[in-house]
């Protein structure tokens, strides 16, 4: 008799189901991207899901073990953390969870204008008078002296003077006061820029001096006005300075003065000048002398 061993069952698989998610969180509007694995292959035809982000329709296994496809989220949706559930053969499930981040906020700061101040100078007029010229009527004085008639038995001699007829005239010119008309400043605000100027206008010759503070220590200075350069300058040890103020050209008007250092400093000058037409007064004389002398001899026979 010959005995047979019995045989032992095959040993089964259990079902199982796992879910993987990339990325775990994002945006409204975002995508991301569900991963699926069975326990063996041909556990169940397909995979339903159910979420309260979004509808996700049933995926077909295929008769794979595993396989992914691609999810977005609504932009409609609020920032949140939403399960996402999985179920094969109706019994085996599992579950994912994706965040719907809050998205960030950008603020942008417009960049700060400062007002641009226009100063208007207008032009220096000097208004010169005409220079009257009076001329006095000519005064003539003639003097007539009388004839003398002298009788000589035989002779008769008739002497006759006349004085000279002097014409005096005189032309006096006259000449106005010298009027000057000095420059108006128009300007809303004065100018403050950190830089002190000792005088508010300055005439041509007159000296002007600038003093400044807040430049590094023993720092070279340079003053300009008009894009010229019109002083120079070294700090002490405190960061304070003084210059003396020269401009190469006489130009009548307000002028910025500015200190370049570490930071730049503005001062304002006005530059005023002084313009005038003087005359001098002649007086011409004019001396007119006429003689007239005559004679005559009658010789009576």
């Amino acid at each position: 008799m010959v005995a047979l061993a019995p045989l032992s069952p095959a040993s089964a698989q259990t079902p199982s189901l796992s879910l993987g998610i990339s990325p775990t969180s994002g945006p409204a509007g975002s995508s991301f991207t569900i991963t699926w694995k069975l326990s063996y292959a041909g556990m169940c035809r397909s995979i339903s899901f159910t979420s309260s982000l979004t509808t996700i329709p049933a995926v077909s296994t295929g008769g794979n073990i595993s396989g992914s496809f691609s999810v977005t989220a609504p932009k409609t949706a609020k920032p949140a953390t939403y399960p996402i559930n999985g179920v094969c053969a109706g019994d085996y499930g599992a579950v994912t969870r994706f965040t719907v981040t809050t998205p960030s906020t950008t603020t942008t700061t417009p960049p700060t204008t400062k007002p641009t101040t226009t100063t208007t100078v207008p032009p220096v007029t000097t208004t010169v008078p005409p220079v009257t010229t009076t001329t006095r009527p000519t005064v003539t004085t003639t003097t007539t002296r009388p004839t003398t008639t002298t009788t000589t038995p035989g002779v008769t001699t008739t002497d006759t003077t006349t004085t000279d007829t002097t014409t005096t005239t005189s032309d006096t010119t006259t000449t106005p006061p010298t009027t000057t008309t000095t420059t108006p400043i128009v300007d809303e605000k004065p100018v403050d820029g950190g830089l002190k100027l000792d005088r508010k206008s300055v005439r041509p010759g007159e000296d002007l001096s600038a003093k400044g503070t807040g430049c590094a220590p023993n720092q070279t200075v340079i003053l300009t006005s008009g894009g010229e350069k019109v002083g120079t300058a070294v700090s002490d040890t405190s960061g304070e300075f003084s210059a003396r103020v020269e401009f190469p050209k006489i130009v009548p008007g307000r002028h910025i003065v500015t200190a370049h250092c570490a930071i730049e400093l503005t001062g304002a000058v006005d530059q005023v000048v002084t313009s005038g037409k003087g005359g001098t007064s002649g007086t011409l004389v004019v001396l007119v002398f006429f003689v007239l002398a005559g004679a005559a001899l009658i010789r009576v026979a």
